[in-house]
């Protein structure tokens, strides 16, 4: 009997503050896994936007744009007015991904100022620069990819 008395477990005092204690812990460590998702989310929403402004990119240098020498408004060259349908437009300024939709703008500019130490201006080698930018269905992330693309 004597053994027994010696042995004592752990109150209910002690139980409470140990779970009190634990919970303490826990509660911050769920601010920073939430806080963590969420910059997650951000971040692929943003490689998405790059991604997809990028794949406009290419498919407008793979589309071919005929020279027009009338044409002072470079951004001309791609609006289409034959569509109602943005998805179907030439380029299109509207994606459908993920059951999200992506609008898509295009800026471009003509210079014709020859640059120093070359012979010819981007508009002598028919060259447009064009700014894709993705924005994504939030309307606060966006991304946007730089190229040139070739009239013809």
């Amino acid at each position: 009997m004597k053994f027994l008395k010696q042995q004592r477990g752990i109150t209910l005092v002690e139980v409470v503050a140990a779970i009190l204690i634990v919970g303490i812990v826990l509660i911050s460590f769920s601010q920073l896994f939430i806080q963590s998702n969420r910059i997650a989310y951000k971040n692929n929403e943003k490689l998405i936007t790059v991604n997809l402004a990028d794949a406009m990119l290419v498919r407008l240098k793979s589309e071919s744009f005929a020279y027009n020498s009338t044409i002072t408004d470079p951004n001309r060259y791609f609006i289409d007015a034959t569509q109602s349908d943005r998805t179907k437009k030439k380029p299109p300024t509207l994606i459908k991904m993920n059951s999200k939709d992506y609008d898509v703008s295009y800026s471009a500019s003509l210079n014709s100022q020859k640059i120093t130490n070359a012979s010819n201006s981007e508009k002598d080698l028919k060259l447009v620069r064009v700014v894709v930018t993705v924005t994504a269905p939030d309307g606060k992330t966006k991304g946007s990819s730089e190229g040139f693309v070739a009239l013809e």
